[in-house]
């Protein structure tokens, strides 16, 4: 769904004010667009536009960028309205206003009003009640109103909201849609290019390997083969070492023979000798 000139400024009256509207006729439809040519096309200090531009940026209704001036030296900022954003911001707008439109729906039809006759002031029963039926304004006597018609009016917008939703819903499946099938056609046409690269490319070395076999086969000279004499090893024998048995002599421990010395007898038998002869 475009956007009407309509739709865009009751979004930017809603959000950042009526003051501003001038400001969004100026940068629609135009890209990057110089704060001081913006001060000057609509007669005011850059100051002021500056403060327009961050209650819209507050809300994500605009963007910049920003380029440094060479002379001066200091940076110039270059505006640009953000059309998606304010489609956004429309349909949340739309959705809150639905929430409040039942909510007083509810409430006119569970409750009655008083109204002054000079439409000072419209009150429920209960605060009517609070104030004796006297207007605070004027000091009228209020008297009750039918609000049949208003109960109607509410109910009618309400449908119409909701159709609306609805239809944005639907508007935005469809561009979700597109927009996959779009990216699915990307990356179709990418595997297609990166395909044909490679079939490109296989074929070029087979082509490369034909031409380098064809100079091969040109080139070819045929080679005698000389049969290699075979060396026959001579197998050496180990000659058989026999070891001779060493037979260990076994060292036989010499007796000896301790010679009895038979002195200590002697001397008994001399002793023996003397006392007979005495």
């Amino acid at each position: 769904m475009k956007l009407t000139n309509k739709a865009i400024e009751d979004v930017v009256i809603m959000l950042a004010g009526e003051d501003i509207t001038p400001l969004v006729y100026l940068l629609k439809g135009k890209n990057n667009f110089s704060e001081f040519k913006l001060a000057e096309r609509m007669n005011i200090t850059v100051n002021q536009v500056r403060n327009m531009l961050y209650r819209l940026h507050k809300h994500n209704l605009v963007f910049f960028t920003r380029k440094k001036d060479k002379k001066k030296g200091w940076y110039i900022y270059y505006w640009t309205l953000n059309m998606k954003n304010i489609k956004d911001a429309r349909f949340e707008l739309k959705k809150k206003q639905l929430i409040e439109f039942k909510n007083r729906l509810d409430k006119e039809s569970s409750s009655h009003f008083f109204v002054c006759p000079n439409k000072c002031s419209r009150l429920t029963m209960e605060n009517a009640l609070e104030v004796d039926f006297r207007c605070q304004e004027c000091g009228s006597l209020m008297g009750q109103q039918d609000n049949q018609k208003t109960v109607e009016n509410v109910r009618k917008r309400i449908v119409e909201l909701e159709a609306e939703i609805k239809e944005e819903e639907l508007e935005r499946a469809e561009e979700l849609q597109e927009k996959l099938k779009k990216a699915e056609r990307a990356e179709s046409r990418k595997k297609a290019i990166a395909k044909k690269i490679s079939d490109e490319k296989k074929e070029v070395r087979k082509q490369l390997a034909a031409k380098k076999k064809k100079a091969l086969s040109k080139k070819k000279v045929v080679k005698k083969v000389i049969a290699k004499k075979k060396v026959v090893k001579k197998v050496a024998t180990k000659k058989k070492v026999v070891k001779k048995k060493v037979v260990k002599k076994i060292a036989t421990k010499k007796k000896v023979v301790k010679k009895s010395v038979k002195k200590k007898g002697l001397l008994k038998k001399f002793k023996k000798i003397l006392k007979k002869k005495k």
